[in-house]
């Protein structure tokens, strides 16, 4: 049994050259002590894990929840929390727009079985920060997924659908037009449906919260110490930084997207970037303007944007399908990308009109590993089952990496239960290709300017030209549970 992976080349001394999103540092700031341990010699464990954000720090809780004397490293490239764990929204969201597309692979029972661990994951997550006394922002406020371009209501209608075919009720309800009035004033929200009860955090804090209680329960974190390479033969597994090494019998490979251009997943998983611009603190403003309690949540966007509310009364908006990396590639491009950061505050001011001279207090960007389906898939590599992974979250992978903490222990220690057999349904639904470099990249390319072009002409309220309009569909198909009515 021979193995031998070389990761992505990562910058000296980890993140000491990359551009970190606003949640990040303000996690960071928010601790007594700044410093982290760096890995340096050799060191034996029983698992060593590889990321140290939310899929690495949930699998090492809950494999030493069950097996408390399991020795445990975790090498992370940066800080704990720093990669995609700490560049999203922080909205931890269930399936349920997922449903069609979980019925279409795992059939009805499957299906509903999934998107009930995904509903129970957030009871599961919020109970946990409760009890570890977490201050990460948790709090349950309304989200909207919205249409905001004239005559293109009808996104949601597929869930719905399918959801009373298998006689189940989504926790949505449809918006009139006066509630969208309500909530929106003068913003361009045309049609949408509303989750009452929606959870978010800031999740560079939920991360490095979860980082405290893995090292109280007994791992050891390295930080700033980035894999450069992973060996295996029959006496175990090497993992290698420039400054030392872990040896282990089992390894979990939690990188995200920085792992997607390794062989086994480079076909199946396509890395783009997400982009986030947020402004100052504002509280009186939004006050002022009666937008406080302004429900925050998604639109139905082939580029989708999403954002709301912080707690501290900022405002933000994201959008994803940013930068596109070739060859899977995660470049310091995915920290930061003043382009995309101003297209996306052109979004900003489109969506909060009544904040065109509010000014951009910050932007950052991150990568998503998308999958073809949009869905993770949890296993052990082809090449050497000793590997555990976790990849293709496709950007919802706040809760959903959670599941994955679950998943990951079970297969780690061996544990034939509930959390095993959900990890095979996924398994079940990892179909699909990308096609490869340079086509990938080129279509890509040339995919996202129609989508921008004809989104751009349904904003003004133009009709798009005919070839924007067939090059946007490739995207579209792409998204099976997001189709609509033209």
């Amino acid at each position: 049994m021979s193995l031998d992976l070389r990761l992505q080349r990562w910058p000296e001394r980890g993140g000491a050259t990359r551009h970190r999103s606003l949640w990040v540092r303000q996690a960071l700031a928010a601790e007594p002590d700044g410093d982290s341990e760096v890995l340096a010699g050799a060191r034996q464990a029983d698992l060593c894990i590889v990321g140290g954000g939310f899929t690495g720090l949930w699998t090492a809780i809950r494999v030493l929840e069950q097996a408390p004397t399991t020795q445990i490293v975790i090498v992370e490239a940066d800080r704990c929390g720093s990669g995609a764990s700490g560049r999203n929204s922080g909205g931890m969201g269930h399936w349920w727009p997922k449903l069609p597309t979980l019925r279409r692979l795992l059939g009805g029972d499957d299906a509903l079985r999934v998107l009930r661990h995904s509903i129970d994951v957030l009871d599961d997550i919020r109970g946990f920060i409760a009890r570890e006394g977490i201050a990460c922002e948790l709090r349950s406020s309304p989200s909207v997924w919205s249409e905001t371009a004239p005559g293109k209501a009808g996104a949601w209608h597929a869930m719905f659908q399918t959801a009373r075919e298998l006689g189940v009720t989504p926790p949505h309800r449809v918006l009139t037009a006066d509630e969208l009035r309500g909530y929106f004033g003068q913003g361009p929200y045309h049609a949408g449906i509303i989750e009452d009860s929606a959870t978010r955090v800031q999740p560079a804090l939920l991360a490095r919260g979860l980082s405290r209680v893995a090292v109280r329960l007994g791992a050891q974190v390295y930080e700033q110490s980035p894999v450069t390479r992973i060996r295996g033969d029959a006496q175990g597994l090497v993992v290698q930084t420039s400054g030392g090494e872990v040896r282990a019998p089992r390894l979990v490979l939690a990188a995200n997207a920085w792992m997607a251009d390794l062989p086994e997943f480079r076909a199946r998983i396509n890395v783009v970037g997400s982009d986030i611009v947020i402004t100052d603190p504002i509280p009186e403003l939004l006050d002022r303007l009666g937008m406080r309690q302004r429900p925050g949540g998604v639109n139905s966007r082939l580029m989708l944007n999403y954002g709301g509310l912080t707690a501290d009364g900022r405002v933000y908006v994201g959008r994803g399908g940013g930068e596109i990396a070739f060859g899977n590639i995660v470049g310091t491009r995915f920290d930061a990308s003043p382009r995309f950061a101003r297209e996306v505050e052109a979004d900003l001011r489109y969506l909060y009109p009544e904040l065109r001279n509010v000014p951009i207090a910050d932007a950052w960007s991150g990568p998503i590993d998308r999958s073809a389906t949009g869905l993770p898939w949890f296993g052990t590599l082809e090449a050497d089952a000793r590997v555990h992974y976790a990849i293709g979250y496709s950007g919802h992978g706040v809760a959903a990496s959670a599941l994955g903490g679950r998943i990951l222990a079970a297969q780690v220690l061996e544990r034939d239960d509930e959390w095993l057999s959900l990890g095979k349904c996924f398994l079940r639904a990892r179909t699909g290709h990308f096609p490869g470099e340079p086509l990938r990249s080129a279509a890509g390319h040339l995919i996202r300017g129609a989508v921008s072009r004809k989104e751009s002409a349904e904003r003004a309220g133009r009709k798009p030209g005919a070839l924007d309009t067939r090059l946007a569909s490739y995207a579209l198909a792409s998204l099976p549970d997001r189709q609509r009515p033209s």
